[in-house]
């Protein structure tokens, strides 16, 4: 069947009272940013991206309005790139472990897929000469998540530069997911920003807490985004004008946004970080100084299904580390309300202790 086995167990089994497996910033409420009726539109000029929408994506991450392609989430950006790039057995380099839809959408188009790691006794860095090495004649393609999708720790500005200009060299495109870039301070240069080989997706979603509108883009170069914008004449033609509207409203009032996310992460990061030093006997931990999830490993547990398992008894949920090729993490997510994650982390540790191991 061609799914993504992760969306599919996301959308119905990831819920929970206590969701520590939530992959993004609390969502939105409508007091959360102000809306007049100005703000709403059922139709309009949207035929290749609704103009004030590219302007503004264009504005924030310092590109021009022409290098905009939107779409339906992250996700969708992703596959338009990936679709207008790849041809039916042209090779794709992608990180392990990974984000799995971005696995299941390269196999889908028909790729030869090779691995390069990101590896927990490396702090998930990536070794641009491990990459390198893996390049040949057929490779078009380089597939990287920064930060990264489940350990959260971003790649840094040199490993991109360098695998940069082999690509540059090489006809090489790519293609960076930076969904949790605009938590991190400082912030990185959108890797878009280094060079024409470089493609980045993001959207309002994770970092921004509004899903509902559905608000992704690619930034690129421009000859190559108006190739995506002819493919996406395939799929989705044009977006919902509503949707894009409101999208401009929320990016006038990007600066309240970020505010929230970063309200709500504060004493959430102190707390995870807190309980992963009091678990050092059961868990190691890359742990980044700033992100909203982390990608634990068991010490004395070779899968943590059963973990999860033992969590759902006390409705809480995290993500299986299965679906990201780790059986023995688990991804832990702390985007929600303070007091929720406190009561997730304290299910968390009975549940640990109940598999009889101690736990300080």
């Amino acid at each position: 069947m061609k799914q993504s086995i992760y969306m599919t167990w996301a959308k119905r089994h990831a819920g929970a009272r206590y969701n520590l497996a939530n992959s993004g910033i609390l969502g939105c409420e409508a007091g959360d940013i102000s809306v007049t009726s100005e703000d709403f539109a059922l139709n309009g000029p949207n035929h290749d991206g609704y103009a004030p929408l590219n302007e503004a994506i264009a504005a924030k991450y310092g590109t021009a309005a022409d290098a905009v392609v939107t779409a339906q989430g992250t996700s969708m950006a992703n596959f338009l790139a990936m679709a207008t790039i790849i041809e039916r057995g042209d090779e794709v380099l992608i990180e392990q472990p990974t984000y799995e839809p971005l696995l299941a959408a390269a196999r889908y188009l028909g790729a030869q897929i090779k691995r390069f790691g990101r590896r927990f006794e490396d702090g998930y860095r990536v070794n641009p000469d491990e990459v390198l090495g893996l390049v040949t004649s057929r490779t078009k393609l380089i597939v990287l998540t920064s930060p990264h999708n489940p350990s959260a720790v971003a790649v840094d500005e040199p490993t991109l530069r360098k695998i940069g200009a082999c690509a540059a060299e090489r006809g090489i495109g790519i293609l960076v997911d930076e969904a949790y870039r605009d938590v991190l301070d400082p912030l990185p240069t959108p890797s878009a920003n280094l060079g024409p080989q470089f493609m980045t997706t993001s959207s309002l979603t994770k970092s921004h807490g509004l899903s509902g509108l559905r608000c992704g883009w690619v930034l690129c170069e421009p000859r190559l985004a108006e190739r995506m914008r002819r493919l996406n004449d395939l799929f989705g033609a044009v977006g919902a004008m509503p949707s894009e509207h409101l999208s401009v409203t929320a990016f006038r009032q990007i600066e309240l946004l970020e505010k929230r996310t970063r309200d709500i992460l504060d004493p959430n990061i102190a707390l995870v970080h807190n309980f992963l030093e009091s678990h050092r006997d059961v868990l190691d931990c890359v742990v980044p100084l700033r992100s909203m999830m982390v990608f634990p490993r068991l010490r004395h547990e070779s899968d943590s299904q059963a973990l999860h398992d033992r969590l759902r008894q006390a409705d809480t949920s995290i993500v299986p580390g299965v679906f990201f090729e780790e059986p023995r993490h688990f991804r832990l997510g702390f985007a929600v309300k303070t007091e929720d994650v406190a009561t997730g982390l304290e299910h968390l540790s009975v549940a640990l202790r109940t598999a009889g191991h101690r736990a300080a």
